[in-house]
């Protein structure tokens, strides 16, 4: 059979089309593979462009602040203040008086009882305090240095007398060495001696001079030992309480109206700083006295009866102290 022309055109228009049809199928193919759009079946997913690769995956989501929240640092930082607190009620109220007075020998012989306090004392941090008010910092310090007279005297329990002592009693505090400088007691991790926890720590910084009547010197003419710990709740009627105790006292504050005279504790003396420094020097009252004097007069202003206060007044008295009395605070 003759192939005419019209059998060549038929056949190229063939295969254009078939050939169409093969490219069309091919970019159909391609489109598809790269539609962002398309759901993958096993491929990994594309990845986010906004999102950082490298990022955590979410947490579950929560409140940005929860009430409830507590630090558990401040919490047993704050439990090991009053857990102190507590150790120091258990111990004065088992070896101290009601009248103050310390039974040493049994606490000689218990002294095992002291060592978790101390221990206790040792590792309580700084950090612990930072947070408290005044009153309980003052608290704080004022068991602490009662606590370690009483650790003081049990490690020297009897205390023995040195030949060359003979202006203190045999069981004087005084008799040790040094009492007040040379022994070192552990506080929050450092070594402090009695002085620098009485000064540093307690007169400098409250300039109160009811502390210098309720610390222990293990001494009769000293505060007394109280029968409980010092408490912020309760700290300013505790020291009024043991400040009138010791006035009351023949230590503490005689007047005489004979002669016109007030008999005071040497610690009114010895301790003049604080009372200098403190807010009774700004009293304006008793002006006829030296600064130290009328600052002595406005504190009693507050403690002596108000018969006794109108005989000062009325009258112009001179002041003697009273010989400190270094017996130990002892009882059996």
């Amino acid at each position: 059979m003759k192939k005419t022309g019209f059998y060549y055109l038929l056949s190229g228009m063939t295969a254009l089309c078939i050939l169409g049809f093969v490219l069309v199928g091919n970019a159909r193919s391609q489109s598809d593979s790269a539609d962002p759009n398309r759901p993958a079946s096993d491929a990994a997913p594309a990845p986010d462009p906004e999102k950082d690769p490298n990022a955590p995956a979410p947490a579950e989501e929560s409140s940005p602040i929860d009430e409830d929240y507590s630090d558990p640092i401040l919490e047993e930082n704050d439990s090991r203040i009053y857990e102190f607190f507590n150790a120091c009620d258990q111990l004065f109220s088992t070896y101290v008086t009601e009248k103050g007075m310390v039974q040493y020998a049994a606490l000689r012989r218990s002294r095992l009882e002291l060592l978790p306090l101390m221990r206790l004392l040792k590792e309580i941090s700084p950090l612990h305090l930072m947070a408290l008010e005044q009153e309980a910092k003052t608290a704080f310090w004022i068991n602490v240095y009662n606590v370690c007279v009483l650790q003081l005297i049990v490690d020297n329990y009897p205390i023995q007398p040195k030949w060359y002592m003979i202006r203190y009693p045999n069981d004087s505090i005084m008799q040790l060495s040094n009492p007040w400088t040379k022994h070192y007691f552990w506080v929050q991790g450092l070594q402090y001696n009695l002085q620098e926890i009485e000064q540093e720590f307690l007169l400098h910084r409250t300039r109160d001079p009811r502390i210098c009547f309720v610390l222990s010197y293990a001494s009769l003419g000293g505060g007394r030992q109280r029968p409980e710990a010092y408490r912020p709740a309760a700290l300013d009627r505790q020291l009024d309480q043991q400040v009138l105790a010791y006035l009351n006292s023949p230590f503490g504050c005689v007047i005489d109206r004979d002669n016109k005279t007030i008999h005071l504790s040497v610690i009114f003396q010895t301790r003049r700083n604080t009372f200098l420094q403190s807010d009774y020097a700004k009293i304006r009252k008793f002006r006829q006295y030296s600064d130290l004097q009328r600052t002595w007069l406005n504190f009693l202003d507050r403690y002596l009866t108000r018969e006794e206060m109108e005989f000062i007044e009325n009258n112009t008295c001179s002041f003697k102290m009273i010989n400190f009395d270094w017996h130990l605070d002892e009882t059996f």
